[in-house]
């Protein structure tokens, strides 16, 4: 199914600002909201809403929605084939912001049923973990595997994720196992469940029978270490990298969050990216241009020879296919090189240089 265009899905235009994208955003995912709007659509509409608000709500997102489409945000939104995906924010604008009014502050961290009926337990993991990774524009261009500096929780070697001396556990008396509690108050939309994580077990439902004396019951334990980034080639500035698993552990054995990647990709001083073709200007001897000929043209991949016609003009564009940036998803596909062309004027000239050019200067 062809996925709609971001923009049409708030309603608003490609010139909106961030005030309005967010009061778009707002408005309907109060219109959508499974709690409230009980049609059959209403979810996959509000998670549709969802993903183009996380989309547009950040600008570096925005930027290769905009140059890239659909295709430029597969590092953002989930379904990206290289498993490189997602920025783990979750919802992008916080529920509480709709219903602060009834609690007097910020309720984030609670799920919310009307009517008294209570959302589903989420899964408890930990928690995700981000860095940036600095490339050359070359090093873009061809991708390859990158050493990172990588800190974030493991499994506690001592106890083996579990928070327990002995390995073994037993139910939260708090939460009597769910890894919730609900406070419920009554509001004009009716009453609302409040469910929140368990204070005491972390939303596991165990706690360990005796602390561990390594961790101290948290089942986890710092690493440092140099991990291996695999970056594909034709990465953009912006884009994210998403490795599942490889974030921190989650609390007591609950499953690893996962390790972000942003790409920042550093300017070239030849090349100029549009999409997946490249941009470069280079200068020809007049007599070149004049006459015809040939001129080598640096390209990301070596140097090629590019043949002049004669009578070419100054600021003449040449196309040199499949010497662009590699296309993400799509093997030993490229964009194109663009050349613009101008003249080189010498500065200095021999004597004998010079007679000749008043003699040309002459004869025209």
């Amino acid at each position: 199914m062809e996925k709609r265009d971001y923009y049409e899905i708030l309603g608003i235009g490609k010139n909106a600002s961030q005030d309005e994208i967010k009061k778009a955003y707002r408005k309907l995912v109060k219109k959508y909201h499974p709690d409230v709007n009980k049609a059959e659509d209403a979810e996959e509409k509000f998670k549709e809403v969802q993903e183009a608000y996380e989309i547009l709500s950040d600008e570096s997102k925005r930027k290769a929605y905009d140059q890239y489409g659909h295709a430029g945000t597969a590092g953002f939104g989930g379904q990206d084939a290289y498993d490189f995906n997602g920025f783990g924010q979750g919802t992008p604008f916080d529920m509480g912001d709709i219903f602060s009014s009834f609690f007097g502050g910020s309720t984030s961290g609670f799920d919310f049923g009307f009517g008294g009926q209570q959302r589903g337990q989420t899964q408890v993991r930990g928690s995700d973990v981000k860095y940036k990774i600095r490339l050359s524009f070359q090093e873009a261009v061809e991708g390859g595997t990158f050493k990172l500096k990588i800190e974030r929780d493991i499994q506690c070697s001592h106890c083996d994720g579990t928070g327990s001396e002995n390995k073994k556990t037993k139910t939260c008396p708090t939460c009597g196992g769910s890894g919730r509690v609900q406070k419920t108050q009554r509001t004009i939309l009716g009453s609302i469940a409040m469910t929140s994580v368990c204070p005491e077990c972390n939303g596991v439902g165990k706690i360990p029978e005796k602390k561990c004396s390594k961790c101290g019951g948290l089942g986890t334990e710092v690493e440092r270490k140099d991990e291996k980034i695999k970056v594909p080639a034709g990465a953009y500035d912006g884009m994210i990298l998403r490795f599942k698993g490889g974030g921190n552990a989650g609390p007591k054995g609950t499953p690893s969050g996962d390790l972000y990647i942003e790409v920042e990709v550093e300017p070239s001083k030849e090349f100029e990216r549009r999409g997946n073709d490249i941009y470069s200007e280079m200068s020809i001897p007049i007599y070149v241009a004049v006459l015809g000929g040939e001129a080598e043209v640096n390209t990301p991949y070596g140097k090629v020879s590019l043949k002049i016609p004669k009578s070419t003009e100054g600021g003449s564009i040449f196309r040199i296919k499949e010497k662009g940036m590699p296309v993400l998803g799509q093997e030993n596909q490229r964009g194109d090189l663009y050349v613009k062309v101008n003249f080189h004027v010498p500065t200095r000239l021999s004597r004998e240089e010079k007679k000749l050019w008043e003699k040309l200067k002459d004869i025209s």
